[in-house]
């Protein structure tokens, strides 16, 4: 029995909800807190955020469940509320969806050093991830998106969790920045490593997000992941360079500027396009129009 999700891939290109911190810290909520104790206080809030995104035209919209892991939770000292920031932050994406919208639920890096550099097992970080994918699958998400990762063997672990506790096909994303020779995550790995590596580990998607490449730089990042699997692509680009702003991070690209970079991702081979930190609905928006105007379903 195939997969909606999978089987649309070869024959459209998929959207994906764009930044959920940057737009819940406009309505409030403190960055440097836990995010899903502040949706399951606020939850109109982020009902609203997610029925934006939707509205704008995005296929997918992944919770905010970026940091709900055990491992995360324990600095705020809420690591037994696991279960129930999960199953809050997906019940109400579930509640708005549409008929052909999808849920993705967040898995994203746990904040510690892998042993021998930290003193984080693999075990450890296996079991965490297995949990959370286990319970986004329980609450009803239909992907499990591994996201803004910077070690490429925390990612595998990630996967490897979600691929033996749930049957939902898997997005893996890492974060990119550029280097001396290319481009490398914060550990060193290269696209193309990337790439081969989270193919043979069975990702359904591999995806580059975050990071410090340019809205350009990401289109040649996916096109170096192309040159190196077979596997659906996912681009999930900031919105440009940031620059500190009355003490703040703020984020140069608007949603024209976003927008006109999408059809050089798909022509590098994205078939899922996105935005990540300093976006929101508007450049989504922006993002499906474009797509609109170019985009002919394939037969």
């Amino acid at each position: 029995m195939g997969n909606l999700f999978l089987d649309r891939l070869p024959k459209e290109i998929l959207v994906m909800s764009g930044a959920m911190g940057t737009m819940l810290h406009q309505a409030g909520a403190d960055l440097a807190g836990c995010i899903g104790q502040w949706i399951i206080e606020h939850p109109d809030e982020y009902r609203q955020l997610v029925k934006e995104y939707f509205q704008a035209g995005c296929d997918i919209v992944a919770g905010a469940t970026f940091s709900l892991n055990r491992i995360s939770l324990t600095k705020f000292g809420l690591q037994e509320k696991v279960e129930e920031l999960n199953r809050g932050v997906i019940r109400i994406i579930k509640e708005i969806k549409p008929a052909q919208g999808f849920v993705a639920g967040n898995l994203g890096p746990s904040g510690k050093l892998l042993q021998p550099l930290g003193e984080l097992s693999s075990q450890e970080l296996m079991e965490a991830y297995a949990e959370q994918a286990r319970i986004l699958a329980g609450s009803g998400a239909e992907i499990i998106n591994i996201i803004t990762m910077y070690d490429l063997e925390e990612a595998v672990l990630a996967l490897r969790a979600a691929k033996k506790f749930t049957s939902l096909p898997v997005i893996a994303s890492l974060a990119f920045d550029p280097a001396a020779k290319g481009y490398r995550t914060m550990m060193g790995a290269s696209p193309e490593a990337v790439a081969r590596r989270l193919e043979e580990e069975g990702a359904d998607v591999i995806g580059a997000n975050c990071g410090r490449i340019t809205l350009g730089q990401m289109t040649e990042v996916i096109r170096l992941m192309k040159d190196s699997c077979r596997k659906p692509l996912m681009a999930k680009p900031n919105a440009g360079s940031p620059q500190v702003v009355e003490g703040e991070e703020k984020y140069t690209a608007g949603p024209d500027e976003f927008a006109g970079h999408v059809g050089d991702w798909i022509q590098a081979g994205a078939r899922i396009v996105s935005a990540c930190c300093g976006s929101g609905p508007a450049h989504l928006r922006k993002m499906v129009e474009r797509l609109r105007e170019t985009e002919k379903p394939k037969e």
